[in-house]
C-alpha cells in the first residue's frame, strides 16, 4: 500500500478548498423549493426556512387553525423538495457511498413523494392568488 506523503496541514487546506471549487456552497444556498395549495404558495430553502409566503384571499377562509395547518403543510413539502435537490447536488459532488449515507441518515429514498389525494369534494391543489387573480390576500418578501 503506498502512503501518502503530504502532511496533515496540507490535506486540511485541499479539504478547506474542495467547496470552493466545487461551488457546493454557494449551490445548496441558492436551492429553493415552492409548494401550492388552498390559496396559499410556500418557498422554502434548502434548510426548511420559509423564504416566501403567498396567502391569497381564499386562504383566509381556512380560518386560523386551518390557514396555519396548511402553510405548515406546504412548508414541510417544499421543504422535502429542497431536500431532495440538495441531494441531488450533494451526488454530483461528492462520491456515491457517502450521498448514500446521507440519504439514508435523512430518511430519503430516490422516489418523488406521492402528490396527497384530495378530501371528498375538494381539489388537491388550488391555484395561488397569483394565478387566479384574487387580489384580496399578501405576499410575505424576503427583505
Amino acid at each position: 500500500m503506498d502512503e501518502d506523503e503530504r502532511s496533515i496541514d496540507e490535506l486540511i487546506e485541499i479539504a478547506e478548498e474542495i467547496p470552493e471549487r466545487l461551488g457546493l456552497a454557494e449551490g445548496m444556498a441558492g436551492i429553493r423549493a415552492t409548494a401550492r395549495g388552498e390559496g396559499v404558495t410556500a418557498t422554502v430553502d434548502v434548510q426548511g426556512m420559509l423564504v416566501g409566503l403567498d396567502i391569497g384571499g381564499q386562504a383566509l377562509a381556512l380560518g386560523p387553525e386551518g390557514l396555519a395547518a396548511e402553510i405548515s403543510r406546504l412548508s414541510a413539502e417544499a421543504g422535502t423538495s429542497a431536500l431532495r435537490e440538495g441531494m441531488r447536488a450533494v451526488t454530483a459532488g461528492c462520491v456515491p457511498q457517502v450521498a448514500a449515507a446521507v440519504e439514508e441518515a435523512l430518511g430519503l429514498d430516490d422516489r418523488e413523494p406521492a402528490e396527497r389525494p384530495a378530501e371528498p369534494g375538494r381539489p388537491s391543489r388550488r391555484p395561488s392568488s397569483s394565478d387566479d387573480g384574487d387580489s384580496d390576500g399578501f405576499v410575505l418578501s424576503p427583505v
